[in-house]
């Protein structure tokens, strides 16, 4: 076993905000989306804080006239468009309750009550004066939080590998990993990104290396055909449990998951490796020849 760590980000976000009469909510962003999820989420989020169906907002990202918003990295991007969201929900829930919305009335039933067809809201900005205040903003915020919060996704692999005696190759046969990433918004996204990051870490651990000449720094792998990642034969099933322990520093309680699930993978392979064998292995990928050492246990 192994244990996992990841430390929490948050960054600036730029969106805009958007609820009609008719109950429609527009999220204008320019996040990235590579399979995460992150569209999804996000909409799930909109649609809690303004209170309308999910089927109901229409999310648009990943454009260069979109306001800009953190890249897909760092496990922060979550947060970041999550806290903007809530902020930009804030002050749409304001401007109706001016407008004469009633306590416990539905935001879209209020704008229609009042004759108003929609309202919309932005939050930072991409240039000029109100940009540059943000960044003094933000910076000022990450050195306060930093002395105040150690936010960070933590978590626990266990795993059981087979290695062949006469052979040295290492075989995972069982995985089952357990980690505090804050709230959960989405499980099965939050899942599957889990999992992909423990796949990811096999290959760390495994397969994956880039041959160097040390005496030139030349890259010496011919292609990246020579660059072996894990396949569906590599991979375990993979038993993953999250706390949803909500973090009461971070946006929404959300710490994020993006990378956590590699950290560990590596140590906690090798761990077992060496109660397997009695061969510690330090250099990571673990390959046959460093498993059948001059270190090896007899027996």
């Amino acid at each position: 076993m192994a244990l996992a760590y990841h430390p929490a980000w948050i960054f600036i976000a730029n969106l805009t905000l958007r609820l009609d009469a008719d109950g429609t909510a527009w999220l204008r962003c320019g996040f990235h989306e590579m399979g995460m999820g992150t569209a999804t989420v996000q909409a799930q989020v909109v649609a809690d804080e303004l209170g309308v169906p999910y089927d109901a907002v229409r999310v648009e990202y990943g454009d260069t006239d979109l306001p800009i918003a953190p890249g897909a990295g760092g496990s922060a991007q979550s947060a970041s468009v999550a806290g903007s969201i809530a902020d930009a929900a804030t002050q749409i829930r304001r401007q109706v309750r001016r407008w004469g919305g009633r306590e416990g009335e539905p935001l879209a039933a209020a704008l229609a009550r009042n004759g108003h067809d929609h309202v919309e809201v932005s939050v930072g900005a991409d240039s000029g004066m109100r940009a540059m205040a943000g960044q003094v903003r933000f910076i000022a915020r990450t050195l306060r939080d930093q002395r105040r919060w150690v936010r960070a996704a933590s978590g626990a692999h266990f795993c059981e590998v087979h290695v062949d005696r006469d052979t040295g190759e290492v075989r995972v046969a069982r995985w089952v990993a357990a980690f505090d990433v804050g709230r959960v918004l989405n499980a099965k996204t939050l899942a599957s990104q889990l999992k992909g990051g423990i796949v990811m870490g096999l290959g760390l651990a495994l397969t994956e290396e880039t041959l160097i000449d040390p005496r030139s720094g030349r890259i010496m792998s011919a292609s990246l055909a020579d660059y072996h990642v894990p396949v569906n034969a590599d991979v375990p099933e993979i038993e993953i449990h999250v706390l949803d322990d909500a973090d009461p520093s971070m946006p929404k309680g959300v710490v994020g998951a993006g990378e956590v699930g590699i950290t560990g993978v590596g140590a906690a392979v090798a761990n077992a490796v060496f109660d397997a064998t009695g061969t510690r292995v330090t250099d990571l990928p673990i390959t046959l020849d460093k498993v059948m050492g001059p270190h090896r246990r007899s027996t």
